[in-house]
């Protein structure tokens, strides 16, 4: 729809920012500032986010790549393993992110010896909320749309107010849907309403963010719950979208039925019945809250 808010030219070539770039770091940053506000609730100095995140970003990034390398283009992994460090070829597995960061994350809260499961608690909910943002910037990309939808367009939404496509109203479900144009942005199905799989997947993901929000302040009954909650909520909005879904490079066919989205999200749930079977009866446990020291409690020579 807009996948470029700058173009610069200059003389080593066009200097662009891409609008899913930027999304995608509005998704780090206020995943960050939320989990920054209630890790001292749990004991843990807000203060260790700053490099957990970098490191959670770096190996989300890898993650994100192998995945969709191994499942979606393993030809092109193989034959030329350059192309995983190249921008302009292949794409990113959002599944494979949030595994990575996650074990990453707890790796290293363990590592610096903070409250590691609580503070996964604390950061579950934000990584919903980057999924959230980060389905916007797949909806300026134009990737991760929707197959085209036999309900006529009854009307128009938004004409004119994107170079890239139209947000059009439809007779029948989906009712809202969207139209991308031929050269802008990465889709493979122009010129026809698709389901809105972005949108969709970025109010299903607010709302478990607010969800898992409320559960972390009013309904905890064992540390990693909140984490569990993710593993088994978010499995089932993916796969659902996942039957709309009509980009052409994200793996397909796994026992002749299911896309990778969908083998994965089993393994996310499986993950998640685990943690709740684990720590169901292990609760809660005590949680003295952080405080900064004073600079009059410090001692100076």
């Amino acid at each position: 729809m807009f996948p470029d808010l700058f173009t610069q030219q200059t003389a080593n070539g066009p200097v662009e920012l891409h609008t899913w770039g930027l999304m995608l770091m509005v998704a780090f940053f206020a995943g960050t500032m939320v989990a920054y506000g209630r890790a001292p609730k749990v004991g843990a100095n807000p203060d260790i986010l700053v490099p957990l995140v970098f490191v959670s970003i770096f190996t989300a990034v890898l993650g994100s790549r192998l995945m969709h390398f191994l499942f979606a283009e393993p030809g092109l992994l193989f034959s030329d393993p350059m192309a995983f460090f190249s921008i302009s070829q292949g794409g990113m597995a959002v599944q494979g992110g949030v595994i990575c960061a996650v074990i990453s994350g707890m790796a290293f809260a363990h590592w610096r010896g903070a409250p590691a499961l609580k503070l996964v608690d604390v950061i579950a909910p934000s990584i919903a909320l980057g999924q959230a943002f980060g389905r916007v910037g797949c909806f300026f990309a134009g990737c991760c749309h929707g197959t085209a939808c036999p309900a006529p367009v009854s009307g128009s939404l938004l004409s004119g107010f994107f170079p890239g496509g139209d947000v059009v109203l439809t007779e029948g479900f989906p009712f809202v849907a969207l139209v991308f144009h031929r050269g802008v942005g990465v889709g493979s199905i122009y010129d026809l309403p698709t389901y809105p799989t972005q949108v969709w997947e970025s109010l299903a993901t607010f709302a478990l963010f607010l969800f898992l929000s409320w559960m972390w302040k009013s309904a905890r009954k064992f540390d990693g719950q909140i984490l569990a909650g993710y593993l088994l909520i978010y499995p089932f909005i993916r796969s659902v979208i996942e039957h709309f879904r009509g980009d052409e490079i994200r793996g397909t066919g796994w026992f002749g039925f299911l896309s990778t989205g969908q083998l994965v999200s089993i393994g996310m749930f499986v993950a998640g019945l685990a943690i709740v079977a684990w720590g169901w009866r292990r609760g809660i446990a005590e949680e003295i809250p952080f405080t900064a020291p004073d600079d009059d409690d410090l001692a100076y020579d």
